[in-house]
């Protein structure tokens, strides 16, 4: 069995034309993103099965509840 790539914002971003920032943004419903392109971005997210990455992001935003161990 395969191993299927999970949809990124970037690949929602390239099937649209626009920045994986203004992704990001109207996932997020950012104000300054209009309702046309918030619109397009969720209808793309479903049609790709979109996921969002919950451990990335708060590993972005320095919110991790995940402790790190390194051994040597």
């Amino acid at each position: 069995m395969g191993h299927k790539k999970k949809t990124t914002i970037k690949d929602i971003a390239n099937v649209l034309g626009i920045t994986p920032s203004a992704v990001s943004k109207a996932l997020n419903n950012h104000p300054r993103i209009s309702k046309q392109t918030k619109e397009a971005v969720i209808q793309v997210a479903a049609n790709l099965n979109y996921q969002p990455n919950h451990l990335a992001s708060a590993l972005r935003k320095g919110k991790s509840k995940f402790g790190w161990c390194n051994y040597t």
